[in-house]
């Protein structure tokens, strides 16, 4: 995989995603095809893998990680399995299909992310508001921290018989809503290197093609060529 960014672009590895992928022997779309039976050898890229509820319902399999700075998913994957070209387990294990919305963004990449859609003026406003933790004199729960409430949001409770009124909220900025929703990001699981032989082999099998009138080999099958009608 390739990753647009401020920081150099990593090219791939014998063990990205791409190499995983079984392949179609697809008919041939160039101009200058000898004729319509030719075909040409592409990876499936619409063949997605459903992997074992097992592995993911395993809560000691994985390792909680905050993403730094502009890391990305290549550096991500070289830290723990010291294979950049495992970026793809890093996304897959996370439920990640679209990088560039679902990946934190580096700081360079924020930047120009506010800038294009804030003026300055805008970032500094009040995006919205949230409860702060709020407990009685007795350490009941009232109200947790982080609900979304209006500006003038108050609550009354009774508090040993004495009838309290608290408006415990914080106000949050544009800049720190959109700081806030991009580290978000960040919190991800990592599969355990222990585990890696199992989530690579299992990954493999769902790759490989089941027989059918298309079926070639495991990993190549061939499409029907629409240019060739049957009489």
């Amino acid at each position: 995989m390739s990753y647009s960014s401020s920081t150099k672009q990593y090219k791939g590895s014998p063990n990205s995603y791409f190499k995983q992928l079984p392949d179609l022997d697809y008919p041939s779309l160039r101009n200058d095809r000898n004729s319509v039976y030719d075909y040409h050898i592409v990876k499936n890229i619409f063949k997605r893998a459903v992997l074992r509820d097992d592995i993911f319902d395993e809560v000691t399999a994985f390792t909680k990680y905050s993403v730094v700075g502009d890391e990305r998913p290549d550096q991500v994957a070289n830290r723990f399995y010291k294979d950049s070209g495992l970026d793809w387990v890093i996304l897959t294990t996370n439920n990640i299909v679209h990088v560039r919305d679902e990946w934190p963004m580096g700081n360079q990449d924020f930047l120009t992310y506010l800038n294009g859609k804030y003026t300055s003026q805008e970032l500094s406003n009040i995006h919205h508001y949230e409860t702060d933790l709020l407990r009685d004199s007795g350490g009941r729960l009232i109200h947790p921290k982080g609900i979304r409430v209006p500006s003038d949001y108050s609550i009354s409770f009774l508090d040993n018989g004495v009838l309290r009124t608290e408006s415990k909220i914080t106000s949050f900025t544009f800049l720190e809503h959109e700081t806030n929703l991009n580290d978000a990001k960040r919190n991800i699981n990592i599969l355990k290197a222990s585990y890696l032989d199992l989530f690579l082999d299992d990954f493999a099998e769902i790759m490989e093609y089941k027989p059918s009138k298309q079926f070639v080999s495991k990993k190549l099958k061939k499409t029907e060529n629409p240019r060739i009608i049957s009489p």
